[in-house]
């Protein structure tokens, strides 16, 4: 598998990969146009255009749908991970883009990614995927619903502590920040509740938080055609 592939996953945020996944969100265009909404397929395109995206198109779509779902339902909305804020404004469209009153709650070190442990097999470089809040923060400018919690998640969870979510959108790339966002926010989802994953068909850490968190739960981590996963809440 990819992901057991050193050589392979040391690429992972460096120009193969960007330019890998220009050249399938190109193709993937051509499929969504065909049978997805109009104006959902020019959102993911203009996201990929204004900011650096880590998602293929595909993913773009399956976040920004989940989304939309789950913004219908009681409880807030959370992103751990934002990089330069593609997803979080795919989000923020979701619920109801600049008029929504559904607060959608920003979690980042804004510093990049912090040292890594052993299960994530030394893939990625410590502070990789860096941008700073101020950058974000103008980017996203026009959504006043959405607030910032800059640090290492869940140390910077505090102000959340007594909310419920609907919708979690988890892209942190490493084993211990994936378990600090199940362990934080499994109890947290309401009935029917997503929490979303990045990277879980591609990197080992990220997929070990599961199945470790998962083991004694009910649940269990269901597997998408991207490299995404999600857990749905039982009530």
């Amino acid at each position: 598998m990819l992901k057991d592939n050193p050589r392979f996953a040391r690429m992972v945020g460096g120009v193969p990969e960007r330019l890998g996944l220009w050249m399938l969100s190109h193709l993937q265009y051509f499929q969504l146009g065909a049978h997805k909404q109009p104006s959902d397929v020019r959102l993911i395109k203009q996201v990929r255009r204004e900011r650096t995206c880590l998602m293929s198109a595909f993913e773009c779509f399956t976040l920004h749908s989940l989304a939309k779902a789950c913004g219908r339902m009681p409880g807030e909305i959370a992103e751990v991970g934002c990089y330069r804020g593609a997803s979080t404004k795919l989000i923020c469209e979701a619920v109801g883009g600049v008029h929504s009153n559904k607060t959608v709650h920003v979690f980042d070190t804004f510093e990049g990614l912090p040292k890594s442990s052993p299960p994530d097999r030394g893939i990625h470089d410590e502070n990789q995927y860096a941008c700073s809040l101020e950058s974000v923060r103008e980017y996203l400018q026009p959504y006043s619903n959405v607030r910032y919690y800059k640090g290492i998640f869940p140390a910077t969870s505090e102000p959340v502590n007594d909310l419920q979510f609907s919708f979690v959108n988890c892209d942190v790339d490493l084993y211990e920040g994936t378990l600090g966002c199940l362990e934080f926010f499994y109890p947290r989802l309401v009935p029917g509740g997503i929490l979303m994953s990045h990277d879980y068909s591609m990197l080992n850490g990220v997929k070990q938080a599961f199945t470790e968190f998962l083991a004694d739960k009910p649940e269990s981590a269901v597997e998408l055609p991207t490299s995404q996963c999600m857990l749905v809440k039982r009530g």
